[in-house]
């Protein structure tokens, strides 16, 4: 029992990071904008956040300022690749490599090895004491709580509001918005500030909860596996959340499994990108629900 339940806290904690990420992601891939430079989102938000605690203004202000800048960030992509029609592809790459190349530098310029301070936990009094999985869901940092706030909201967006109309037919038929009188490049803009905003506070959740400081390459390719975990679930709220699960349970067994066998850790890092692929493999032959502009 002693095993499930760290592997669930374990699980729990690296999924929020993904989570938080794959609602910016979705978002911004219902309005017909694939964010490849995700990555760096994630990056400038981790290290914005780890930059903000260490010198000393508090957990709030290191949240607040990583999803800013982590937007600024994002406006890049909005203005390369919605206002002036640049390729996606190649604007969104060159974020993936700068952003993390930059904050790489800069850690290192500080030379220092500060850890964060321990963030305080909430806990749901009953519902902690379930045994299993009562500590992994009820008894978790600000993060967790953020994220299953901003998951409601998410899908009350795209399932009750016209803004999520609005964003949904942008991806699909940005004419027939554009008729109704609304510009489909300003819904793009929007819907990547938001992507850059929420991938923002996963970084900072990496750096301040899951991990406890920042290192270079924090991220270490999560921004490519949100992008996966989106793709997979369908572009909703709920298959977000079970592919961020997913994953973040198979990162989370492969610290247990490499804590109590000779498998070489190596071989166990590269087990979520096999699932990812397989998965993607087998999706192909489902019913496809991508926004149409992401294929043009």
């Amino acid at each position: 029992m002693e095993t499930f339940e760290a592997v669930m806290s374990s699980a729990v904690r690296l999924m929020v990071p993904l989570l938080l990420a794959a609602l910016g992601e979705l978002i911004s891939e219902r309005a017909g904008v694939m964010n490849i430079g995700l990555e760096g989102f994630m990056t400038a938000g981790a290290f914005t956040a780890f930059a903000v605690i260490v010198g000393g203004w508090g957990v709030l202000p290191a949240i607040l300022m990583a999803a800013v800048v982590a937007a600024l960030v994002s406006s890049i992509m909005a203005v390369g690749a919605v206002w002036l029609r640049g390729n996606a592809i190649l604007v969104g790459f060159a974020l993936f490599v700068m952003v993390p190349g930059l904050a790489n530098f800069l850690y290192v310029q500080k030379n220092n090895q500060d850890a964060t301070p321990k963030l305080h936990i909430f806990t749901v009094p009953v519902l902690e004491k379930i045994p299993g999985i009562g500590k992994a869901l009820f008894s978790e940092n600000v993060f967790y709580w953020i994220a299953l706030v901003l998951c409601v909201v998410v899908y009350l967006l795209f399932s009750r509001t016209q803004a999520g109309l609005t964003i949904t037919a942008t991806g699909h038929e940005p004419e027939t918005v554009r008729k109704r009188g609304k510009d489909p490049r300003v819904v793009q803009t929007l819907a990547v500030l938001a992507c850059g905003a929420l991938a923002g506070l996963g970084g900072a959740s990496l750096t301040l909860g899951a991990v406890g400081s920042y290192q270079p390459n924090i991220v270490d390719g999560r921004g490519l596996i949100v992008i996966a975990i989106v793709i997979l679930g369908r572009w909703t709220v709920p298959g977000a959340i079970a592919g961020a699960f997913l994953i973040a349970l198979l990162d989370a067994m492969k610290l247990r499994v490499s804590q109590d066998s000779d498998i070489p850790i190596q071989l166990l890092g590269a087990l979520p990108w096999i699932v990812v692929i397989l998965m993607l493999v087998a999706s192909t032959r489902m019913r496809s629900s991508a926004p149409r502009t992401l294929t043009q």
